[in-house]
């Protein structure tokens, strides 16, 4: 699964903990697209199979590793010239 689908997926998860929402009108568990399938509906089944969260798996490396630089605000490494 690419990083997008994966932050996409991970923000479905979280915005449907965080309060009352417009549920999705064909699962009901994520908050729907402006009154059309969420991203979840639309993603597992047709772009990618499953969703790691669903699944009970880890989020990626990869994922969780960008996500911790742009909530941290820290700017990637930048190689070092020698």
């Amino acid at each position: 699964m690419c990083v997008v689908c994966e932050h996409q997926l991970y923000e479905e998860h979280r915005s449907a903990e965080v309060g009352p929402f417009d549920p999705c009108p064909d699962c009901g568990k994520f908050p729907s697209n402006d009154g059309r399938s969420c991203y979840h509906c639309f993603s597992v089944g047709n772009t990618i199979d499953e969703c790691p969260e669903c699944l009970g798996k880890p989020w990626s490396e990869e994922f969780l590793s960008i996500k911790a630089q742009i909530e941290n605000d820290t700017p990637p490494a930048s190689p070092s010239i020698h």
